[in-house]
């Protein structure tokens, strides 16, 4: 939130230079962003009227100009500015003015002519550009002679507060006047003087709430017989500006500044435009509403609406509709002025693109009891700027449905525990008087009722924090905590992550955290019978689902990459996917990663071999091969729509699937927005965070037997069905069986190959005899033959 110091100086004014005044804000709580001052260092400008113009004689776009500067004579300036007319008032540099970039403006000759001094432009002064070609432009009624910085109100900074979103109390200049009064324990003066409006006759508006647990108080007023060319003044205009809010029209600009100034968002409808009651209520199914931004929207049955008998004309404490906007020719104005409960409008401005000062505010809390002082002091300024007739307010009120503030007991003891200071009792009870508590007091504390517009007061740590803000965090001592350490007992047989993510990125990968929430098309593209787990309240449009797989973070960051001109990809990626089981959501822990690109940098040696699916295989392998458990895990080919045919694989752990990688199907790398042959895999995280623990045994003195067996089988059989077939054989002392060669070709059958395995096998305390490593060979030829079909060579 952006806030004027001078403004915010008219309510609260302590003994702080500026630098003081950000650090005691931040120190509050109420973080500062930055200061900016509103105008650059410049001298000698004032406000000046032109009192004649003519032609140059010499030049056909200069003027020769008289003009009044407040002095005993006027001067004359040589000006070149297209819209210097007679009459007019606007910024004068004089003879010794010194403007941005240390200009200084001097006595001089414009073709032959003496000129004494500048007439400026905004941008000149270091103003922002208002459009205008040419001088700035000041209103007829600004005082010849006077300081333009003093009449512009130059002299001031725009502080940028980013406040927490439980501080909505401070969303305005009175909440932030508070907050600096409580710490400079001075007083808050309000800088006007709030008098009722002359009203006359009962609004002929009705209006009624269907929905009062959401609206518990709705008032509205109309105002009619108004000027309507009546404009809004520039002091008003000025503090928007500084605000981050442009000028629109007198109506909404005097809403937009009771926003700002007292933090109640509002909004004043073409009276003309309305029909019957004015009633809050949930849209119906199928209604529509053009907002005031043009955009249509249609509407949720959840959806709080502001209607009449036509039907919706404003999403309540969102924006108004464009049907019932307040226009050149409005003749009558409906004011509003509501209190909208936060349950009722958090997230709906989200569901619909839109995000506004006035949801902003209503998310996080509006004081219940503001909306009648926000409406008079609306009426007020409307009528100083435009007069007109007021009528009486109409309102409808559920007071059982208003927020009431909590009485919340705080206990003396308990300050010092958690704050680590004694206080005395005087000092807390002046520090809640600061803040504007109910003060009771009890044997052993207080029990304090908070202002009804602090709805973030909820228990007595609340009430805590509130005594430390306001002593000051800086005053606390610095004690050493004294906690007893308890460290967790970690199991041998847990493999810890870190030498997980240390092996991927020894193999050159890098890590990659991205957001649980993913688009819901490319996850549906992508794994389409995985049901999600929508969001009702999402960050944005693209990130309405939860992740049923780490497959669209690891694609879109590869296609981030991709895009700024990097090929060589290797990423992984730890986290929870989320997959719904009827009523259930389960989350799972799962490592994933992705590969694209070469293998190798380019070099000199020409190795710019693109990565396979056997490099992926290899990764993965290497990821097993680190918990001990390669050994329990078996490959076997899948088919899916998410992988290219014949390039995919699925784990399997026991009869369980624990993972899948492939290739990404050539139809879906466009859609992701990935280019180049991309392969993926992920595999639950627990299968490999247990790991064998190492047992010593005693190394076997006995030669080792190895028989080098080549099977022929179906060309179709996965190597990993053969090596299932043998392992099935009980034979103790077999160390390994390892594959060294696949081969198809001269002497072997169509339809058929070679695969070729050679056994290990040692006897831990006597040398095997040759029949017995004859009888296992035997053994497990049988039994190759009887579960695949496989003969030997």
């Amino acid at each position: 939130m952006k806030i004027s110091e001078n403004w915010l100086r008219e309510w609260v004014n302590p003994a702080w230079e500026t630098s003081q005044l950000i650090e005691e804000l931040s120190l509050a709580g109420l973080e500062v962003d930055g200061a900016e001052a509103v105008a650059p260092a410049f001298t000698g400008v004032v406000v000046a009227k032109v009192l004649s113009v003519t032609k140059h004689p010499d030049a056909d776009k200069l003027n020769i100009t008289q003009v009044d500067i407040g002095a005993e004579e006027p001067v004359q300036i040589v000006c070149g500015a297209s819209n210097v007319v007679a009459g007019m008032k606007a910024c004068c540099a004089t003879v010794g003015a010194v403007l941005p970039g240390n200009f200084k403006i001097k006595k001089a000759k414009l073709r032959g002519v003496p000129s004494n001094g500048m007439l400026c432009g905004a941008t000149e002064l270091g103003l922002p550009d208002t459009g205008v070609d040419g001088l700035h432009v000041l209103a007829d009624d600004a005082p010849v002679g006077e300081d333009i910085r003093c009449y512009l109100d130059l002299d001031d900074q725009v502080i940028d507060i980013d406040l927490t979103p439980n501080r909505a109390d401070c969303l305005s200049v009175e909440g932030v006047a508070r907050d600096i009064a409580a710490f400079a324990d001075c007083q808050v003066a309000q800088p006007f003087t709030l008098d009722t409006v002359s009203k006359q006759g009962a609004c002929p508006q009705s209006i009624q709430i269907d929905q009062p647990a959401a609206c518990p108080k709705y008032l509205g007023v109309l105002v009619t017989d108004f000027d309507t060319s009546a404009q809004t003044p520039d002091w008003i205009v000025r503090r928007l500006n500084r605000s981050g809010i442009a000028e629109k029209s007198l109506s909404v600009d005097i809403t937009n500044y009771v926003m700002l100034e007292l933090g109640q968002p509002m909004h004043a409808f073409d009276a003309d435009a309305l029909t019957g009651t004015v009633t809050v209520r949930m849209a119906n199914a199928g209604e529509r509403l053009v907002t005031l931004d043009e955009k249509e929207l249609e509407l949720k049955p959840d959806t709080l609406v502001v209607a009449d008998k036509a039907g919706p004309i404003a999403l309540a404490g969102i924006m108004g509709g464009l049907a019932t906007s307040v226009n050149d020719n409005t003749q009558k104005l409906f004011f509003e002025c509501a209190h909208f409960a936060p349950l009722a409008i958090t997230g709906k401005a989200r569901q619909y693109g839109l995000h506004t000062d006035s949801s902003h505010r209503f998310e996080r809390g509006v004081d219940a009891e503001l909306p009648e002082r926000a409406l008079e002091r609306a009426l007020q300024l409307f009528v100083e700027c435009a007069g007109g007739q007021v009528s009486e307010v109409s309102s409808a009120i559920d007071k059982t449905s208003l927020p009431k503030q909590a009485e919340i007991s705080l206990r003396y003891e308990r300050i010092k525990k958690l704050l680590g200071v004694n206080l005395e009792r005087q000092v807390v009870e002046a520090i809640f008087e600061r803040l504007n508590f109910q003060i009771q007091l009890e044997s052993n504390g207080w029990l304090l009722t908070a202002p009804s517009y602090r709805f973030d007061i909820a228990i007595e740590a609340d009430l805590i924090e509130e005594v430390g803000r306001v002593f000051g965090y800086n005053n606390l001592p610095n004690d050493a905590l004294v906690a007893p350490m308890r460290l967790p007992h970690l199991p041998e047989a847990i493999q810890e992550q870190m030498f997980i993510r240390k092996e991927l990125v020894s193999r050159g990968y890098h890590e990659i955290i991205t957001y649980s929430f993913v688009e819901e098309t490319l996850q549906n593209t992508l794994v389409p019978d995985a049901e999600a787990v929508l969001l009702q309240n999402p960050i944005s449009d693209d990130m309405k689902a939860m992740r049923t797989t780490l497959f669209p973070g690891l694609l879109q960051t590869l296609a981030y990459n991709q895009k700024r001109q990097q090929n060589q990809l290797k990423f992984f990626e730890m986290g929870l996917v989320f997959q719904r089981h009827g009523d259930e959501t389960q989350q799972t822990p799962m490592i994933g990663g992705a590969i694209v690109g070469p293998i190798n940098s380019p070099s000199w040696t020409g190795d710019d071999r693109v990565a396979d699916f056997y490099d992926l295989k290899g990764d993965v392998e290497t990821l097993l091969a680190l918990s001990h458990v390669q050994d329990k895990v078996r490959f076997e080919p899948t088919q899916s729509t998410l992988f290219h045919p014949g390039q995919a694989a699925a784990l399997y752990q026991q009869d369980r699937c624990v993972g899948s990688l492939g290739q990404l199907h050539p139809g879906l790398a466009k859609k992701a927005g990935v280019s180049g042959k991309v392969y993926l895999f992920q595999l639950e995280l627990d299968v490999i965070l247990t790991q064998k623990i190492p047992m010593a045994e005693p190394i076997s003195k006995f030669p080792e037997v190895q028989r080098d067996l080549a099977f022929v089988v179906a060309d179709d059989l996965p190597v990993q069905a053969l090596l299932d077939a043998l392992n099935t054989v009980d034979n103790p002392w077999l160390k390994s069986i390892e594959l060294f060669d696949i081969y198809r070709g001269q002497g072997i059958a169509d339809q058929q190959k070679s695969i070729a395995l050679t056994l290990k096998l040692q006897h831990p305390e006597r040398t095997l005899q040759d029949e017995e490593v004859e009888s296992l060979v035997q053994a497990y030829i049988a039994k190759a033959s009887e579960k695949v079909d496989a003969s030997l060579r």
